[in-house]
């Protein structure tokens, strides 16, 4: 996968983040080619920005999209990694940020595998170590602003707003624009305003922003930083498209892409209680073609892709890659409609349900020495190229998907202040394969009354690590549990059973199986 590199198309994307427009701005660019599975070189992702909260540390680096529970690996580079570590004030503190990019699938080994996708990073518009939770905030258009004086300048639809301290508000023309990757040129009614793409540190409100801000008004040099729009410009792809099959009876095609731009597709037969599952992620390759990439199919790693091209309001794939392989998908290929638009109704993913158990119950850990456990265990750190040695660890078993087959759950003691590390581990085909790395884990965990996707809810008491306190409701996304507990909803008293794991309070630390 590359990311774009066209600077037409990047100031074209640049425009369409900008709420702001004006007559004298020009941007000439040819139409984007077609992408093509047989043309690896054509498929070419088109950068696109992504808000939510943020954790990047010396070992984990990951992104949660506003809206949602998915969370990206967040591929920074080594200068933007140390800008924004410098705004921690704790340890893998929860940050608010804005970054462009793209997405790439992630390898089998490493920190990353854990994950659907990697965020790769092109270029940070705004990350915040003291207003984290700006999600429910509205979308802002560009700005520019700066102190020592206090000044700021926000993009109207065709002028901007010029305000400083102790002088009146000023409304200023556009009279015209020049638009590059990395330079913003606007000529105004009465001065000049010039962002350019550099790391802008703010130390008042301990922030730090993508773009450099000069802006020349009246003879008088105001310096500072700005931020741009904070829309992706590509989310109307967003949605639930549908098909039925024409050839065969009960079967029938569900691809949802998500505001987050993860990706579930279901294909659903009349002859089977349950529908297949595969979860991956999208994004646009040119605004008629869009790349989506399916990571996971039955909760296995396997990486297919399809190219869809869009027509009226249908999607249609002609192709499938399967690792390095392109077939020809049948029939003349797969053509999908929106789900509104469709005669056929819509099937939503997997839902809550209420689960019954027991009203009170305590599993405790072990520390015991068991030969498939140690083994699972193991393979975790083998496929994290970890050293295992010296570690310890205390584990259980649980029937969490309700399959009537137990997982395995580990805690380990990469322990701190906000509490320890969990592993979940699946058990396919009677084999523990891993599942779900948690954090922030402090006993007992509580079972909650409902399953999603599934799997049974786990509520996680936070207290410390910087995190507010409270009872924390991690729900299961289709494919795994959430990384951070602390970023999950809080659960209600409804939502909490009494049955509870890890019971005996047992810190790994204190007493465990050492590797």
């Amino acid at each position: 996968m590359k990311a774009l590199k066209n600077p037409a198309t990047l100031s074209l994307l640049m425009l369409l983040q900008a709420c702001s427009s004006s007559d004298n701005v020009a941007i000439e660019s040819a139409p984007p080619p077609e992408a093509s599975l047989n043309q690896p070189d054509s498929v070419v992702a088109q950068p696109f920005l992504l808000s939510g909260t943020a954790v990047v540390g010396h070992e984990t680096q990951y992104l949660t999209p506003c809206g949602g529970n998915q969370q990206y690996w967040l591929q920074l580079s080594a200068q933007q990694r140390q800008q924004v570590m410098s705004l921690n004030q704790t340890p893998y503190q929860t940050l608010y940020g804005e970054f462009i990019g793209h997405l790439e699938s992630t390898t089998a080994e490493g920190f990353a595998a854990e994950y659907d996708a990697r965020f790769v990073v092109e270029q940070i518009n705004y990350v915040d170590a003291t207003r984290q939770q700006q999600c429910d905030h509205a979308k802002r258009p560009t700005r520019a602003f700066g102190n020592q004086p206090d000044w700021s300048l926000s993009f109207n639809r065709d002028n901007l707003t010029f305000t400083q301290a102790g002088t009146p508000t000023r409304v200023l023309d556009i009279e015209r624009s020049q638009l590059s990757p990395r330079k913003r040129d606007y000529q105004l009614s009465s001065g000049r305003l010039l962002l350019t793409e550099n790391l802008c540190r703010d130390a008042k409100n301990n922030a730090l922003y993508g773009w450099k801000a000069t802006l020349t008004q009246d003879k008088t040099t105001f310096n500072g930083c700005a931020t741009t729009s904070n829309v992706d410009a590509t989310a109307s792809w967003s949605g639930l498209y549908t098909a039925t099959s024409t050839q065969s009876a009960g079967f029938s095609v569900h691809l949802e892409l998500k505001a987050d731009h993860s990706a579930q597709t279901r294909y659903l037969y009349a002859d089977q209680e349950r529908p297949l599952l595969e979860h991956g992620y999208w994004q646009q390759l040119n605004p008629n073609q869009i790349q989506v990439v399916m990571t996971r199919h039955q909760g296995q790693k396997l990486i297919t892709e399809r190219i869809f091209t869009r027509t009226g309001s249908q999607l249609k794939a002609e192709q499938e890659k399967v690792g390095s392989v392109v077939y020809p998908i049948a029939q003349g290929g797969l053509v999908l409609y929106p789900a509104k638009a469709s005669s056929n109704a819509s099937v939503e993913p997997d839902t809550e349900q209420q689960v019954a158990l027991p009203s009170s119950g305590d599993i405790n850990a072990s520390a015991d020495y068991n030969a498939k456990v140690d083994s699972a265990v193991r393979e975790y750190f083998r496929l994290h190229k970890t050293d295992p040695k010296n570690n310890q660890y205390r584990w259980l078993t649980y029937d969490l998907n309700g399959d009537g087959q137990p997982e395995l759950l580990t805690q380990l003691d990469w322990c701190g202040s906000g509490g320890c590390t969990l592993l979940i581990f699946e058990n396919h085909a009677n084999q523990w394969r891993f599942n779900s790395r948690i954090t922030l884990v402090r006993s007992p965990i509580y079972l909650g009354t409902q399953r999603t996707a599934g799997w049974q809810d786990l509520i996680f008491e936070i207290n410390g690590g910087g995190a507010a306190s409270g009872k924390h409701r991690m729900q299961y996304n289709g494919l795994s549990y959430p990384l951070n507990p602390s970023l999950a909803p809080e659960a209600s008293a409804a939502q909490i059973s009494g049955v509870k794991l890890f019971a005996d309070g047992i810190s790994p630390v204190r007493d465990g199986v050492r590797l």
